[in-house]
C-alpha cells in the first residue's frame, strides 16, 4: 500500500507541470499584471525536488518489495525441493531446476520490484491526465479518447502473441543451462574421449535454439512501439487540428491547447512503456508458471497425520512381499521377504541390476513400494516420521558426495553438534586421521568442490566417517572399501567389525569374498529372492549357500576364476619385465 500510495504521489507531480503553464500562458495572453513568472518558475522547481524525491521513494520501496517477494519465494520453493521425493529427481533436469530457483525467480523478482509497480504508477498517469483533459475541454478530449480502443486491441494481439514466445524462452534457457551443467559435470570424460568440439556443437545448437527464441521475442516486442507511435501520432494530430480551429473560433484557450499537447505528448511515453511493462508480465508469467509448477508437486514420500517417532530403534527389520516399480511400469523388485534380527549383518548380492540398492532406497524410504511392508523393530517404516527414520539409519554408498567444505564440518554434517574429538574418533575408525594429520590445516582443510582435493579413496573413508558419527542403529553400505589400497583396505574391513557390533548391517556386495561374515545373505536376481542363506551354530550363511551349489555359488566361482586370472595376467607381466 505505501509503494501503491508513493505511486499515485508521483503520477499527481507528474501532472502539474503542464497546468502550471496553461495557467501562465493564459495570464500573459491576457497580459495579466499579477502574474508572477518568478513564482512561477519556483513553482516549477520546487515541484522537480519533490518529483525527485517521490521518485528515489518510489524506486527504493519497489526494489525492496521485489527483494522481500524474491527472498520469500526462493526460500519456500528452496524447502519445497528439499521435500520432494526422489521420482520427482529421477525425471527432472539439474539445469531446469537450477534455472527455474535462479533466473525464472529472479524474472519474478523484476516484475514485482519494478514492472508491476510502473504499470500501475503508469494507469494512474493516464487516467489522471484523461480526467484533467475532460474537465478542460470533454470534445477535444472524446477526440483523442477515440484512439484508445485502437491502443488496448493492439495491446490485446500484442499479448496473445508474446506470451507463448516468452514461454519457448524460458524453457530454452532452461535447457542451455542443462546443457552447460551436464557438460561441466562430466568435463573429465568429455576430455578423455576428445569430446570437446561435438560437446562445443552441441552446445552451440542448444544456444542457437535460444537465441532464436529470444529474436522471436523481440521481434514481437519491437512491434508494439511503432504501431503505439503511429496511433498516438494521429490522435496528437486529430487534437491538434481540434484545437487550432477551436483557438481560432475563441472556445479554446491558447494556454489549454499547450497543455493539451503536452498532456498527449506525455501521454506517449507511459502507454509505449505500459506494452513494454506487458512483455515483462508475460516473461513474468512464464517463469511465474514454471515455478508454481513446482510448488504443485507433492512429495510422494511424506509423513502420514498419525505418524510417530521412532524412539530407541534396535535395528530389527523385515522386507514383507515388497514391489516396486521406479517408473510404475517395469518391476524392480518383487514379492521382496525376508528378515533381520537386530545386530545382525546381512549381505545383498546378486547379477548388476538384481534389485541391490533398490531395497536400501526403500528401506531408507528414499521411494515407497507399490506393495507389500517394510518392517523396522515391528513398526511399518510408513508409520514413523522420515526424520526419525533416517536418524536411525546411517548410509555410505560407492558414489559419494562430498561438499565444497573443510575435512571436519564434511564429517560433522550429519551431526553439527559433534565435538572435535567426536570428529577425530570416527576419522581414525574410518582410517581416515593418518592422512589429515599430515595436512597442514589438518581437519580444516577445505576439499574443494565435490571433494576434488581428495581422492576416490579418501572420499570413500571420508564419508564412512560421516557416517559413523551419527551413531546411526542401522548400517546400510555398498561396499564402501571398494576404492582402497589393500592395506588400508584391511584395516578398514577391521574399523567396519567394530562399527557394526552392536548394529544391524545391510552390505551391498559386489565382491564375494567380501560377504563371509554376514550371519545372513541375500541372493537377488531379477529382482527377486533367488536363494537364502542363514549362519547357524555349525554352517556360516556363505558355506550353505556354497553347498547348495545354486546362484550364489556360480557368482562365486566366476568371480574367483575371474580374480585369480586377473592375479596370474599380473604375476606374467612382472615376470616379462
Amino acid at each position: 500500500m505505501v509503494v501503491i500510495a508513493v505511486s499515485a504521489g508521483t503520477a499527481i507531480l507528474d501532472l502539474l507541470p503542464p497546468w502550471i503553464i496553461r495557467y501562465t500562458v493564459d495570464r500573459i495572453v491576457l497580459r495579466d499584471a499579477e502574474v508572477t513568472l518568478l513564482a512561477i518558475a519556483a513553482a516549477l522547481m520546487g515541484l522537480a525536488v519533490l518529483h525527485g524525491a517521490a521518485d528515489f521513494a518510489r524506486l527504493y520501496l519497489t526494489a525492496r518489495l521485489g527483494q522481500r517477494v524474491v527472498h520469500r519465494i526462493r526460500t519456500k520453493l528452496f524447502a519445497h525441493l528439499s521435500r520432494l521425493s526422489f521420482t520427482f529427481y529421477d525425471a527432472a533436469s539439474t539445469g531446469d531446476l537450477v534455472t527455474r530457483a535462479t533466473a525464472d525467480v529472479d524474472t519474478l523478482s523484476q516484475f514485482f520490484g519494478r514492472s508491476a509497480v510502473i504499470i500501475v504508477t503508469n494507469l494512474l498517469f493516464i487516467i489522471g491526465i484523461l480526467v484533467v483533459l475532460l474537465s478542460w475541454h470533454p470534445p477535444l478530449a472524446l477526440v483523442y479518447l477515440a484512439m484508445l480502443p485502437f491502443i488496448a486491441a493492439g495491446m490485446f494481439v500484442y499479448a496473445r502473441r508474446v506470451r507463448p514466445a516468452m514461454g519457448r524462452v524460458r524453457k530454452q534457457l532452461s535447457a542451455l543451462t542443462g546443457r552447460l551443467e551436464t557438460t561441466l559435470s562430466g568435463i573429465l570424460v568429455v576430455k578423455v574421449f576428445g569430446r570437446e568440439r561435438f560437446e562445443a556443437a552441441r552446445f552451440e545448437s542448444t544456444n542457437r535454439a535460444y537465441r532464436d527464441a529470444s529474436v522471436q521475442t523481440i521481434r514481437i516486442t519491437a512491434l508494439w512501439m511503432p504501431i503505439a507511435d503511429v496511433i498516438m501520432g494521429l490522435g496528437t494530430a486529430l487534437v491538434l487540428l481540434g484545437g487550432g480551429y477551436g483557438v481560432i473560433q475563441g472556445d479554446v484557450t491558447i494556454g489549454t491547447l499547450i497543455a493539451f499537447t503536452l498532456y498527449i505528448g506525455m501521454l506517449l511515453r507511459p502507454i509505449r512503456q505500459t506494452g513494454m511493462m506487458l512483455s515483462a508480465t508475460m516473461q513474468a508469467l512464464a517463469a511465474a508458471e514454471r515455478v508454481f509448477e513446482i510448488f504443485d508437486t507433492t512429495p510422494e514420500v511424506r509423513d502420514r497425520p498419525d505418524a510417530v517417532r521412532l524412539a530407541d530403534p534396535k535395528g530389527s527389520i523385515e522386507f514383507a512381499g515388497v514391489s516396486f516399480a521406479y517408473d510404475g511400469k517395469t518391476q524392480a523388485v518383487g514379492d521382496i521377504s525376508f528378515r533381520v534380527e537386530a545386530g545382525e549383518t546381512v549381505a545383498l548380492v546378486g547379477p548388476s541390476g538384481a534389485g541391490k540398492s533398490t531395497l536400501v532406497h526403500l528401506l531408507a524410504r528414499f521411494y515407497e513400494p507399490q506393495s507389500g511392508r517394510i518392517l523396522i523393530d515391528g513398526t511399518d517404516t510408513r508409520g514413523v516420521t522420515i526424520e526419525s527414520l533416517r536418524a536411525a539409519i546411517g548410509i555410505a554408498m560407492q558414489n559419494v558426495f562430498i561438499f565444497d567444505a573443510t575435512i571436519g564440518e564434511n564429517i560433522a554434517y550429519g551431526n553439527p553438534s559433534a565435538s572435535s574429538a567426536d570428529v577425530e574418533s570416527v576419522a581414525r575408525m574410518a582410517q581416515l586421521h593418518d592422512f589429515v594429520s599430515e595436512l597442514p590445516m589438518h581437519y580444516d582443510t577445505p576439499v574443494g568442490e565435490r571433494g576434488v582435493e581428495l581422492s576416490g579413496g579418501q572420499r570413500q573413508r571420508l564419508a564412512l566417517a560421516r557416517v559413523l558419527l551419527r551413531d546411526p542403529a542401522v548400517l546400510l553400505l555398498d561396499e564402501p572399501t571398494s576404492s582402497q589400497d589393500t592395506a588400508t583396505e584391511r584395516a578398514m574391513d577391521a574399523a567396519l567389525e567394530a562399527a557394526r557390533a552392536g548394529r544391524t548391517t545391510i552390505v551391498i556386495a559386489h565382491r564375494l569374498w567380501t560377504v563371509h561374515h554376514a550371519d545372513r545373505i541375500v541372493v537377488l536376481d531379477s529382482g527377486r529372492v533367488a536363494e537364502l542363506g542363514v549362519s547357524t551354530a555349525t554352517e556360516s550363511a556363505h558355506d550353505s549357500l556354497m553347498r547348495a551349489g545354486g546362484l550364489y555359488r556360480s557368482l562365486y566361482d566366476l568371480q574367483f576364476r575371474s580374480e585369480s586370472h586377473d592375479v596370474a595376467l599380473g604375476r606374467s607381466k612382472e615376470g616379462g619385465q
